[in-house]
């Protein structure tokens, strides 16, 4: 059996898979199973992966009957998944080649993490770097790190960590899947569970670069208000669940939850606000030029 499962999740994305399929083949890691989920496509991405599939054994594709959503999808393909550590990747996004080893690598180094993630590098629409996040983390932190210093402290409710990570199968064994009341966004409460139980790994490295949404849109499908909600109520369950039984920093903890509530509406109505404003701007350009 393979030490590595990589997992790539896609849907209707024939424009960018099979360029992501090279990218994991190229990996200077070899010792994985590659299993693509695809969320029931209408687009060539079947004929694409079922072609990638017949080059190589180490790939396993895989359709759902119906459109399962995230993260039904992911989960899915999780359970079907052999290897002791696991990777979830995306379809679009652009990985270093040394990224599953320089994984593998941090997880063997910190034997009690239950997950490793690193630093992102943002592109704008022309492929050029605009911006690289990194998290103030050492190689090898205690998870209530990542939760009080950087999760905890987002009146946004931001996550530092993204989708895309290696994780091990003792640790989605003990703390369970993803939660589908959350969606899409069912990763960010995922990296929470796991931080409240293991320890975490990072790579201060941009081994990951991600498309603007001008050339890989995103699939939010949610209303913002209702998800500002799950988010609101994800980082609620984060707090309770890591300060359970300090009734004094539970306390402290659900008062700065509602003021990071209302900083974060706030904040979401002054976005509305603007995108108003600029619709009635460009009605008027368009009633001025006829």
């Amino acid at each position: 059996m393979p030490r590595v499962t990589v997992v790539l999740t896609t849907y209707n994305r024939d424009s960018v898979v099979g360029s992501t399929i090279e990218a994991v083949l190229a990996q200077t890691y070899k010792d994985f199973e590659l299993i693509i989920s695809d969320d029931c496509s209408t687009d060539k991405t079947e004929q694409i992966c079922l072609e990638y599939e017949r080059r190589d054994q180490r790939i396993r594709y895989r359709r759902n009957e119906r459109n399962a959503g995230m993260p039904g999808n992911l989960n899915t393909a999780i359970r079907a998944a052999n290897g002791e550590y696991i990777a979830n990747l995306h379809d679009g996004d652009i990985y270093h080649p040394a990224l599953l080893e320089k994984w593998v690598a941090a997880l063997d180094t910190c034997p009690k993490a239950g997950f490793v993630f690193n630093a992102y590098r943002a592109l704008d629409a022309d492929g050029k770097e605009r911006a690289i996040y990194r998290e103030p983390l050492p190689p090898c932190a205690e998870g209530s790190l990542l939760l009080e210093a950087i999760f905890f402290k987002r009146w946004r409710f931001d996550s530092p960590v993204w989708g895309t990570v290696m994780a091990r199968r003792s640790a989605y064994e003990e703390v369970g899947l993803f939660d589908d009341r959350f969606g899409f966004c069912s990763d960010v409460d995922m990296w929470m569970r796991l931080a409240d139980r293991f320890h975490v790994a990072y790579i201060n490295e941009p081994l990951i670069s991600l498309p603007s949404r001008e050339v890989l849109p995103r699939r939010d499908t949610l209303e913002s208000w209702e998800l500002q909600k799950k988010i609101e109520r994800m980082f609620w369950e984060g707090r309770m669940r890591h300060y359970r039984g300090q009734p004094l920093r539970r306390w402290r903890a659900m008062t700065t939850h509602v003021s990071q509530v209302l900083c974060a509406r706030t904040w979401l109505l002054v976005l509305r606000f603007r995108s108003l404003l600029r619709q009635k701007r460009g009605i008027r350009k368009v009633l001025r030029s006829l």
